[in-house]
């Protein structure tokens, strides 16, 4: 079965919005055997695995690069670049962000990851296969500068645009006529930088938008996702002590790769640990400073994402946050409630 008939209805409602015209050539891109692993790879880092309730859906890693692919056909960017949109993910690590735990936990900052431009010129044959003649590997190998595409919050990509819209939509904090109403007011203008950003022609769109970024936010950094982040690195650093896999299989295996190796090794603390993981449904929260040393007690810190999108007004082009002071009430609020207690669970690793 192909991607495009593998989706399930949460997948197909938000795509058709993004596009009502998905073109061939994107679809075709999507069944390359050489994004097969990312379409394993959870793009929350595995917080689905747990039992929380929290993110508790399915969103790959190629789930999300097909939605920015198609949010940038829409606006007919050029076709180098919506390659890039899907490859994007192809360095990306199972398990997420757990790799810079390793890195730093086991002292190999000097640990080189893939880049995307390594995966690109390292599968020459399978970039001829989808590009023509008038552009090469280099062409599509610069996403992150490439600001519509990719950005890093508060601007507004098609990266942050797909990523907030799409956890909204699944966890429940938004309706699809309500994603409608927001997306039809998108357009592109220039930024503060003079380069294309997305950007709202409604204001109260654009502030809808802005809110809904906070509500994704505070599920990305909620105790449950965090403990679970946590938990799977301390789970993924006690294989790598084993020797039962090593930093590199993080880039070629999947999410579920990874978990099986774990569940079928001789060490029992590994195996516990993923079905530790596995059945995660409760956290405590600790108000002491330090851990307590007696159970699994942990203190992690989550980047507070959110979204300040431009607006394009009859008086010009202004981010959200300097012309509706709603916006420093509303992160002034989630700012002072950040999570950053120790959490506990009643395990022992």
């Amino acid at each position: 079965m192909n991607y495009i008939e593998s989706r399930n209805d949460f997948l197909r409602d938000i795509h058709s919005v993004y596009s009502h015209d998905i073109s061939n050539f994107v679809c075709s891109l999507a069944d390359l055997p050489d994004l097969q692993r990312i379409s394993q790879v959870s793009k929350n880092g595995g917080v689905e695995y747990s039992c929380f309730n929290t993110m508790a859906y399915k969103y790959t890693l190629l789930d999300h690069s097909f939605g920015v692919a198609i949010i940038l056909e829409k606006f007919k960017q050029s076709r180098p670049h919506i390659i890039e949109a899907m490859f994007h993910e192809l360095a990306s690590p199972s398990f997420g962000k757990s790799i810079e735990y390793l890195k730093e936990y086991f002292n190999k900052e000097d640990y080189e990851s893939p880049t995307f431009e390594d995966c690109l010129v390292s599968k020459d044959l399978l970039f001829e296969g989808v590009s023509s003649s008038e552009f090469n590997v280099t062409d599509c190998a610069n996403f992150k500068d490439y600001v519509l595409g990719f950005a890093d919050f508060p601007k507004l990509s098609a990266e942050n645009l797909e990523y907030i819209l799409t956890n909204a939509y699944f966890s429940g904090l938004c309706d699809l006529h309500e994603i409608e109403a927001m997306y039809s007011k998108v357009s592109i203008c220039k930024n503060e930088d003079i380069v294309d950003e997305f950007c709202f022609t409604d204001p109260e769109r654009a502030f809808e938008f802005f809110k809904l970024s906070i509500e994704v936010g505070k599920l990305n950094r909620s105790y449950e996702a965090k403990i679970t982040r946590r938990l799977i690195s301390d789970v993924l650093m006690l294989m790598v002590r084993r020797e039962e896999i090593i930093f590199d299989d993080l880039y070629k295996y999947s999410d579920k790769g990874i978990i099986n190796i774990g569940e079928e090794c001789s060490d029992k603390r590994i195996q516990e640990g993923w079905q530790e993981v596995l059945s995660l449904d409760k956290v405590d929260l600790k108000f002491t400073p330090t851990a307590d040393k007696s159970k699994y007690c942990v203190k992690t810190e989550e980047k507070s994402i959110y979204v300040d999108p431009l607006i394009r007004t009859k008086n010009g082009i202004f981010r959200l946050s300097k012309v509706d002071e709603r916006v420093e009430e509303e992160l002034d609020k989630y700012f002072s409630s950040d999570t950053d207690m120790y959490m506990q669970i009643d395990y022992e690793l």
